[in-house]
């Protein structure tokens, strides 16, 4: 799949959620194609997946209601939908899902908005340095929650369950969070780099992995080593830096963009007389 078909993919999902009377601050690709790792042959199909990003309405703020994050199925696929404030408290809290979008190359973005989240995506270096160790011990959560799930019947994933014993999507996302912890921890590399495969050989593996070719009995033994992997790197890690090491000046720039982001939308919409 090109770009060109993704970003009108993207754009299905930025239509959608505006439909649905949300305020689309900017929709972003989630997962295997910010990897390198997407598919599309006979046998398996990437998703096309995005977490879209959405400005509080002035009911919202003045009646204190719940920030929203709620999912979408649209066409098969998945939209996450949070609320500005909600993704900030993702970034800081180093959830690696949430700041993988920050360095996507696929977003289509409100242009009424654009000059704040480019102030955003400018600070993006400095986000995914917010708390170095919380953001070890979030890799090594993640690869916890994925071992667990490996097996489990969800009904999104029983057909692979039947089919494999487990389902291969969990394995590879295992390998791959030890692959992200030993390229941001070890290997010193930056971000954007630590999660995309360049190496051919590496995503021929990776691609065999979520194609299900272990059998069940390597792929519990596979989860296991590489789990085990990620968190000697986060115990290493939290050894070296401490339970944290929040740096607070990034997270008030981030809220402050924020706040104006906010303050703007909430005056457009007092301007214009109606909320979107």
């Amino acid at each position: 799949m090109n770009t060109k078909e993704i970003k009108k993919r993207l754009k299905e999902h930025y239509d959608y959620i505006k439909s649905l009377g949300y305020e689309v601050i900017g929709v972003f690709l989630q997962g295997s194609q910010n990897y390198g790792l997407d598919i599309y042959d006979k046998d398996y199909v990437s998703d096309i997946d995005s977490k879209c990003i959405v400005l509080p309405t002035l009911d919202d703020l003045i009646k204190g209601n719940s920030m929203t994050s709620t999912k979408y199925d649209f066409k098969g696929e998945q939209i996450d939908v949070k609320d500005i404030r909600v993704m900030v408290e993702m970034w800081k809290k180093q959830n690696q899902s949430y700041l993988e979008i920050l360095f996507t190359k696929y977003k289509i973005i409100n242009p009424k908005y654009k000059d704040f989240v480019k102030k955003i995506l400018d600070m993006k270096k400095d986000i995914v340095k917010m708390n170095i160790p919380q953001l070890a011990r979030c890799i090594s959560g993640m690869s916890m929650e994925k071992v667990n799930a490996l097996e489990h019947p969800y009904p999104a994933t029983q057909d692979k369950i039947e089919k494999f014993g487990y389902d291969p999507k969990q394995l590879a996302s295992i390998i791959r969070l030890t692959h992200l912890a030993e390229n941001l921890f070890i290997n010193k590399k930056s971000f954007n780099k630590a999660i995309y495969y360049e190496d051919e050989e590496l995503k021929d593996y990776m691609i065999d992995i979520k194609k299900g070719v272990p059998t069940l009995e390597a792929a519990r033994e596979l989860a296991t080593l590489y789990d085990n992997k990620t968190k000697t790197i986060k115990d290493e890690i939290v050894d070296k830096y401490g339970k944290d090491d929040f740096k607070s000046d990034i997270c008030q720039n981030l809220y402050d963009i924020t706040y104006e982001l906010v303050k703007y939308g909430i005056i457009s919409y007092i301007k214009n007389g109606d909320d979107k």
